[in-house]
């Protein structure tokens, strides 16, 4: 049960970024800018979120092409840091004075999903890598063509006669 709730992390965390997203959108189009509570939510919410959302959903599709789909531990708690700075993020958005905060914060998530992105990728390269490297063969294994001695033989390729 551990491991399906962070293989839904990501899609969860992709889908409240875009809810904040799509609820500063709508104050902006509606032209009621007043109800969001400071300039860092507006920031936050229109730029920051989104691409946010953005990232967790590569890193999704990314580690769903493993042949083993789990969040290694590094993964998971790069997934907790962002999961963390982007509810950080949240709360100081309603402080009106806390814009500094923002300016802090956003670099440190966006490199966080840099490096989540990094990692999740590196990891499933080498674990794909590792699924079609041939296995080491043991005694009861089925012997390559190469692990026999010749016969004697000289093979030719050439037309049929």
């Amino acid at each position: 049960m551990g491991e399906r709730i962070w293989m839904l992390a990501q899609p969860l965390v992709a889908a409240l970024a875009l809810a904040g997203f799509s609820a500063a959108t709508a104050f902006q189009a509606a032209d009621r800018t007043d109800l969001i509570p400071s300039v860092q939510a507006l920031i936050t919410a229109s730029f920051v979120y989104p691409g946010l959302a953005l990232s967790m959903i590569v890193n999704q599709a990314i580690v769903m092409a493993r042949p083993d789909r789990r969040l290694t531990t590094a993964e998971k708690i790069l997934v907790a840091g962002q999961l963390l700075i982007a509810g950080l993020l949240a709360l100081t958005s309603l402080e009106p004075g806390a814009l500094l905060l923002g300016f802090l914060l956003w670099p440190l998530l966006i490199v966080g999903a840099v490096a989540a992105c990094w990692t999740m990728a590196g990891t499933t390269l080498r674990e794909r890598r590792a699924q079609r490297a041939p296995r080491e063969l043991d005694d009861d294994a089925h012997r390559d063509l190469d692990d026999h001695p010749g016969t004697g033989e000289i093979v030719s390729v050439g037309p049929r006669a």
